[in-house]
């Protein structure tokens, strides 16, 4: 996990120096704290997938190129952010997309 997120930080920080940016200007472009992009940039942090999507748009990147071996991200990890953007929904939401998740599993 540590050398995927400096990684990470290695491929924002070149893209944000190619796109000319300070740290702070990436930060407000993205609608994030600096201390956001300070921390993912050093690798101390891996962002959510929510706050790397607004970092690759303000970047006028993709996730893909932004995030290092995307394609073969583990399922593992990818529950994990799931879950985590889950808790930011209502419930109304939520019980949506447990029908959703039910009929897919139904329909592998």
């Amino acid at each position: 996990m540590k050398r995927h997120a400096r990684e990470l930080g290695r491929r924002i920080a070149a893209q944000r120096r190619a796109a000319g940016l300070t740290q702070e200007a990436l930060a407000e472009l993205a609608g994030v704290n600096v201390k956001t992009v300070q921390g993912a940039e050093q690798g101390r942090t891996e962002p959510e997938l929510r706050t790397l999507s607004l970092l690759a748009k303000a970047l006028n990147s993709s996730l893909d190129h932004l995030v290092p071996g995307a394609s073969a991200i583990s399922a593992e990890a990818i529950i994990r952010r799931v879950v985590s953007e889950l808790h930011e929904l209502p419930q109304p939401t939520l019980e949506h997309v447990a029908a959703v998740v039910h009929a897919l599993a139904r329909n592998k």
